[in-house]
């Protein structure tokens, strides 16, 4: 479990940071840098600071299924969401933006050595401080990638492949003689896992397993922002309607709804009218 655990985490979040650096460079041109953070604003802070009070009001009835609980206070709430402790990857994302912003006259490649170096530096200042500084190098690879990133469409198949045990191995054999990515081969790990993961998907491009993952990635905000509900909910109604704890239900079945119906919602957001759970709505 612990070995899981940690190959899943040395590319899981790296690859996101990745992706969402992709195009912003193209997006910061084409709205120029007010409309750009406008935007970042309406996108990611909002349902960070809606979802901050959601989760603040179903507390009292979904604290059976945290592991730990603490009852409501309003000082200890609004220190929770100014320090980016509700839900660090929509915090941290958003000031990595806007620090690719800061950074976009950069040259790509001083900007992603700065950030290597950022990264791997000695913590200083807070954790989402410490969080920026460590993700954003992904963010500042995926710039320097940009548009590039469509050439892989014109990788044959086989060298995907062969790319994918290659990396892949190098993935599972550190992990496992090494650990968990630590701050000196966090970087590399990530890059490495990411890069693994876009020979996956060129191996899965055109097919139906690729095609069900791109339709979950899609909609991986809704994910990100309602998994925790729809596994909850799963549980309830495994426990109390069906009366069962058995093991391989109550892990396989929340998991596969977690991943299932947010992306319903995401997908149908306009015709039910929720929209405003993802975006802000004026």
């Amino acid at each position: 479990m612990a070995f899981s655990e940690d190959f899943i985490y040395s590319f899981h979040m790296p690859a996101f940071f990745f992706v969402s650096g992709l195009f912003v460079l193209g997006s910061i041109r084409r709205r120029g840098a007010s409309n750009y953070t406008l935007e970042k604003l309406k996108t990611i802070l909002y349902p960070y600071l809606l979802f901050a009070v959601i989760t603040a009001a179903l507390g009292p009835l979904t604290r059976r299924f945290q592991v730990t609980y603490s009852p409501f206070h309003w000082k200890a709430f609004l220190l929770n969401v100014a320090d980016g402790s509700v839900s660090w990857f929509l915090f941290t994302l958003f000031f990595c933006l806007l620090l690719a912003l800061l950074t976009a006259r950069l040259p790509n490649w001083l900007r992603f050595l700065l950030a290597v170096v950022a990264g791997i530096s000695p913590v200083y200042g807070s954790y989402i401080i410490d969080r920026v500084l460590r993700e954003f190098c992904f963010v500042a690879a995926g710039m320097w990638v940009g548009n590039h990133i469509f050439m892989l469409e014109r990788l044959e198949k086989t060298k995907a492949a062969l790319g994918l045990v290659l990396l892949g191995g190098f993935q599972v054999v550190t992990i496992y003689f090494y650990g968990y990515a630590g701050r000196w081969n966090y970087i590399l790990m990530g890059l490495t896992g990411t890069a693994a993961l876009f020979l996956l998907a060129r191996l899965l491009e055109k097919h139906r397993v690729g095609d069900a993952l791109g339709w979950l990635g899609r909609a991986s905000l809704a994910t990100f922002l309602l998994s925790a509900f729809a596994q909850g909910a799963t549980r309830v109604v495994l426990s109390n309607v069906f009366h069962t704890n058995n093991l391989w239900l109550q892990l396989l079945l929340p998991t596969a709804f977690a991943a299932v119906l947010p992306a319903i919602v995401w997908y149908q957001q306009d015709q039910w009218r929720l929209g405003w759970l993802f975006h802000w709505p004026f």
